[in-house]
């Protein structure tokens, strides 16, 4: 059985596993890790098919700077591809 997958938050800090690395704890970064850990326990996808806060290069909204909280892609292969199955 594989290990299941859980958000993991000392003090202020939520653990991002996408990032690898320690964030400051808002309200829509645990939703967002709660989220990643449903995509992966749930519905079986896996961290090496995902990204999270990815620019999205046409965007017009915020001068170009809209981010994606979450991209998955088909396989962590077609990650290096510009089709993103969801965003």
């Amino acid at each position: 059985m594989a290990l299941k997958l859980e958000v993991q938050i000392d003090g202020n800090k939520i653990y991002s596993p996408l990032r690898d690395k320690w964030l400051v704890l808002t309200p829509e970064e645990q939703v967002r890790q709660n989220y990643i850990c449903r995509l992966v326990n749930v519905y079986g996808y896996s961290l090496e098919q995902m990204d999270e806060e990815l620019k999205v290069n046409n965007s017009h909204r915020g001068q170009g700077k809209a981010r994606a909280d979450i991209v998955i892609w088909k396989s962590k292969e077609d990650k290096q591809k510009t089709e993103q199955l969801l965003l």
